[in-house]
């Protein structure tokens, strides 16, 4: 636990303005505390490391005290889809580089003048020793410096601060991969090697997770489970809850190897942006103190802003999406602040604004470094950035003023002894920590296999986290899609009782309908039936009368018999007493005397012709009905039966009517008879096809037949 000395945040000042005291010095100083003054850099025993060799003045070193530079992302071949970005690079005449950025989408463009602008084939010694490496000997000089990698998630700021995959061990040390946090501290020593200058280096890490400050280094140290996260106070915005750990660092490697062990302690994660990316904010404070200053180097790796449609986070990610968000949103507001030079900039309203409050106020030399994608689909956040950098360029600063401290004075106030006393605690301090080195050594491997463990198993949780909120989201789905399913449900439910209701009413005027047809039907029954009977009994006479008509054709059959029988007879007797035949017109007049003037054209000769007209039909019917009554009463006898005499004592002849003329006097009479008969089964008929709307005739009436 005690590798090094640790040293507390003073209460007295804030993270990135200095004011630093030792918690490992236990005798309090004769005459004050250390003390921070404003004078000029002219006093400073380093001042003859400036590169123009003579002290510049303040509006001088105020002109470059925030300077913007840009750095493209490489495109790899897993963000190929939409093509590289259309963008250029052009020399300022006035100088620095110009950037123009276009949006091939919807024709957007944009440009933002810088002081140095890198593509996505510039090495990290290059972007060093343009952007770090001069704020080295202002460092030494007691001016606060600050540094900040802005942009969009995926657009290499840990590559650029730290290196290659977050920041990992194998990276740190090699020349060629290492970011600019190594590179700062290794040109730190080079330049104290070469000054000469006695100069303790501190060394304090921590981070921004989800607005609360997490101390990397206690987390490396500690094995209590204390994890040292704190916020802000209230109103007092510029100071920590509890203290921030702090080590003294000797050498670079040193430095290294503490940074490889508490880096493995930021949160990490995945998505499908960039597989390793950036939770939180990381913060990097050095703290350099010499015999009369004493200042800071601020750097820190801002986590990138993302957008949740591209990013597809869910669950915790999106949680921790919000807050980076947040607070990159707050930090874009204190800058439009500044840039509009307003009386109130709002640095209370995020973590990371408010502990970054002294490096943006002005105490600070301030490199704000805008890390862009080569992506075409990211044109919009590339804009974005850029804009945000052309803001913070136009912010007017005063000058940054040096951090002295008169610590000469009170150096002189300890005598030798002491002194060496001192020494030789230091040495024996110094020893001890070599050992406690080795022994925590194989401590701190087990811890690194441990929190690697510890990581997988957050990934796992994140990994099940966000499958089960896609369960929950797939079920939320189905939940909606079942509701939507049990509306539509109950609508059919409830249009189905209307139609079952409707039905039932139609069911109830049906039955109705069907008593009144049952009762309708047994009218028609009841009807049939009396027609049925009626249609017996008119069978019954029909056939009645065909017996009857049946018998008249027998019995006029009969009596054609006998009379055709009388007139053979009648003829044979003539032929045996014919006399010698008359004249023509004598044999004339016989014919019509004897058959009557009504059967022949005129008279016998000499006489003119009858005018009274012939005897009728009926009289004939009459006559023949008269004979068949009487040829039908006597039977056989009748045909031997004597002719009458005639009026004049004549006796009438047997034959008095042609056989030939017998059907058609016959016929009439049958045909009248079978009319009737027909007429009868005619209305028959119609009364059994009659509608049952029908009115039934009553007794006298005609019946009456709808068409």
């Amino acid at each position: 636990k005690a590798t090094v000395s640790v040293l507390n945040c003073s209460g007295g000042g804030s993270v990135c303005g200095g004011g630093w005291r030792s918690a490992t010095r236990t005798r309090q100083m004769r005459g004050g505390s250390p003390t921070r003054g404003n004078t000029s850099a002219a006093d400073h025993p380093l001042a003859s490391n400036r590169s123009d060799g003579s002290a510049a003045s303040a509006g001088a070193e105020g002109l470059d005290s925030i300077k913007i530079y840009c750095r493209f992302a490489p495109v790899t071949a897993a963000h190929q889809s939409n093509g590289p970005l259309n963008h250029d690079i052009y020399p300022n005449p006035v100088g620095g580089h110009t950037v123009v950025v276009r949006d091939d989408y919807n024709g957007a463009s944009l440009d933002m003048d810088c002081e140095q602008a890198f593509d996505g084939h510039t090495t990290q010694a290059t972007v060093h020793s343009e952007v770090t490496e001069p704020l080295i000997p202002r460092l030494l000089r007691g001016y606060n410096c600050t540094l900040l990698a802005f942009g969009q998630t995926a657009s290499g700021k840990t590559h650029t601060m730290l290196g290659p995959q977050g920041g990992q061990c194998e990276y740190l040390k090699r020349d060629e991969y290492s970011g600019i946090i190594p590179r700062v501290v290794t040109s730190l020593f080079e330049h104290l090697d070469a000054s000469e200058v006695e100069a303790d280096v501190d060394f304090s890490y921590f981070e921004i997770y989800n607005e609360v400050v997490s101390d990397l280094i206690a987390k490396a140290t500690c094995y209590d489970g204390d994890e040292r996260s704190f916020s802000f106070k209230g109103t007092d915005k510029a100071r920590f809850e509890r203290e921030v750990s702090r080590v003294r660092v000797r050498t670079a490697e040193e430095f290294l190897h503490i940074l490889q062990a508490t880096n493995m302690n930021r949160k990490l994660g995945g998505t499908e942006l960039n597989h390793v990316s950036s939770r939180s904010h990381s913060v990097v404070l050095l703290r350099v103190s010499t015999a009369h200053t004493a200042a800071t180097m601020c750097m820190v790796d801002l986590a990138g802003s993302e957008c949740i449609k591209k990013s597809n986070a869910q669950g915790m990610r999106r949680y921790e999406t919000k807050n980076i968000n947040t607070s990159l949103f707050a930090l874009k507001q204190v800058i439009h602040a500044l840039y509009k030079r307003k009386e109130h900039v709002p640095y209370a309203d995020s973590m990371l604004t408010r502990t970054l409050a002294d490096s943006l106020k002005g105490n600070a030399y301030l490199r704000i470094l805008v890390c862009c994608t080569s992506r075409a689909e990211d044109a919009q956040e590339t804009m974005t950035t850029l804009r945000f950098g052309k803001e913070a360029s136009s912010v007017v600063r005063k000058a940054p003023a040096v951090n002295r401290c008169q610590l000469g004075r009170e150096h002189q106030l300890y005598s030798q002894g002491e002194l060496e006393a001192l020494m030789q605690e230091k040495a024996t301090l110094s020893a001890a920590n070599a050992e406690l080195l080795v022994e925590n050594e194989a401590v701190r491997n087990d811890n690194a296999v441990l929190r690697m463990q510890a990581r997988q198993l957050q990934d796992a949780n994140a990994q099940m986290a966000h499958q089960l909120q896609q369960g929950v989201d797939t079920s939320h789905t189905e939940v909606a899609a079942l509701r939507s399913a049990h509306q539509k449900l109950q609508q059919e439910h409830t249009d189905l009782k209307q139609e079952q209701h409707h039905t039932s009413e139609q069911n109830v005027y049906l039955s109705h309908k069907v008593t009144e047809v049952q009762k309708h039907m047994e009218g028609i029954l009841a009807q049939i039936k009396a027609v049925t009977l009626e249609n017996d009994m008119l069978r019954s006479e029909l056939r009645q009368s065909r017996g009857t008509v049946d018998g008249l054709r027998q019995s006029l059959t009969q009596h054609t018999q006998q009379i055709t029988q009388q007139q053979q007879q009648h003829r044979q007797q003539q032929l045996l007493q014919q006399p010698p035949p008359p004249p023509p017109q004598q044999q004339q007049q016989q014919q019509q005397h004897v058959f009557g003037s009504a059967s022949y054209v005129g008279g016998p000769a000499g006489r003119p012709a009858d005018p009274k007209p012939a005897a009728s039909n009926t009289s004939l019917m009459s006559c023949v009905s008269a004979a068949n009554t009487n040829n039908t009463s006597s039977g056989s006898a009748g045909s031997a039966a004597a002719p009458q005499p005639r009026a004049g004592g004549a006796a009438l002849p047997t034959a008095l009517i042609p056989p030939a003329a017998i059907p058609s006097l016959t016929e009439p009479l049958i045909t009248a008879e079978q009319d009737a008969l027909t007429a009868r089964l005619q209305r028959l008929e119609q009364v059994l096809l009659r509608p049952a709307n029908s009115r039934r005739a009553q007794p006298g009436e005609a019946e009456v037949v709808p068409p």
